[in-house]
């Protein structure tokens, strides 16, 4: 085992999950580590930086090996400058120039990259959007965030923060979000959203999966909070899929993987309410992801393979 060796980082709020794998898509280390907490930005880097010495020492590894390291996070990226601009799961609101942290250690190249970017591109390359060249990936977990892969390629936009459908207007009213802005999608219908919207009703303690849990049972509460949020989330796709004319939407994040139904009635009304052009003439797949929860880590796997070589 020798050289082109790639290091692939998914930053969670909570987690952080570290793979090392070769060109031949084999891992030969993969582990979860807890994501610190607070927002002291040293603290994360140093708690990355021993998550790849241990995969390579566990391996038996050298430094030499590695051809490249690629981090996905939940941020406003900057990919060319490798700057992170907002993370509101790591409370940092100023930005961030991570991949110069990095450099001070490993001289190998480096990749900075939004997680909802690199998911889009795990599902395009290995996952449920193969052979398509216009998709859209939607997570739908503790947070919303999206993706693009437009004409063949990833779509970042001209600061690198496209696709934030997350933090569309207007949904609902009076609530702040972890952008600064206040009522956007992911503040009404993430999977906090919708447990916000249960202590809002009275309903304190109810989380996203009891929430869910109880609507199954058929608790009129209940369904009503997940009705909503349906509606909400299926409104933002609906138009994205009526500005983009994607051939396949992927939804992913937890909320959507935990409760099938879910995915089947945001389906539904996003193939009634888009345009019908786009939903009849192209025609519109939208489907469930597949690499779940780890479509970050292969997208960001995908990006170096085609990067570096």
């Amino acid at each position: 085992m020798a050289g082109d060796i790639y290091c692939a980082i998914d930053i969670g709020g909570t987690k952080t999950l570290f793979c090392l794998l070769d060109r031949d898509r084999n891992i030969y280390f993969k582990r979860r580590l807890p994501t610190p907490a607070g927002k002291e930005v040293e603290v994360l880097v140093d708690t990355v930086n021993r998550g790849i010495n241990r995969g390579l020492e566990e391996t038996g590894l050298a430094t030499e090996n590695l051809t490249g390291i690629g981090i996905c996070i939940a941020a406003l990226t900057n990919f060319q400058q490798g700057i992170v601009y907002q993370a509101p799961n790591l409370g940092w609101t100023q930005p961030v120039a991570l991949k110069d942290y990095f450099r001070k250690t490993w001289g190998c190249p480096l990749y900075i990259e939004n997680d909802a970017n690199a998911a889009v591109l795990g599902e395009v390359y290995y996952g449920a959007a193969r052979g398509h060249r216009h998709v859209i990936y939607i997570t739908i977990s503790t947070g919303i965030g999206g993706g693009l892969f437009l004409d063949g390629q990833l779509y970042r936009g001209a600061g690198g923060f496209a696709g934030e459908i997350g933090h569309t207007k207007s949904y609902g009213e009076g609530r702040t979000c972890g952008c600064g802005g206040s009522d956007c999608l992911e503040a009404w219908a993430s999977g906090r959203g919708i447990a916000r919207s249960a202590g809002r009703r009275g309903e304190d303690g109810w989380d996203t999966a009891r929430i869910f849990a109880r609507a199954a049972r058929g608790d009129h509460r209940a369904r009503e909070l997940v009705d909503q949020a349906v509606t909400d989330i299926a409104t933002g796709v609906a138009n994205l899929v009526t500005f983009l004319n994607p051939s396949c939407v992927v939804l992913g994040g937890s909320v959507a993987a935990a409760n099938p139904f879910f995915f089947e009635r945001v389906r539904d009304f996003v193939q009634n309410k888009a345009i019908r052009t786009a939903v009849t003439v192209t025609p519109l797949e939208i489907v469930p992801s597949v690499l779940e929860p780890e479509a970050g880590i292969w997208g960001i796997y995908a990006m170096m393979i085609h990067e570096i070589g």
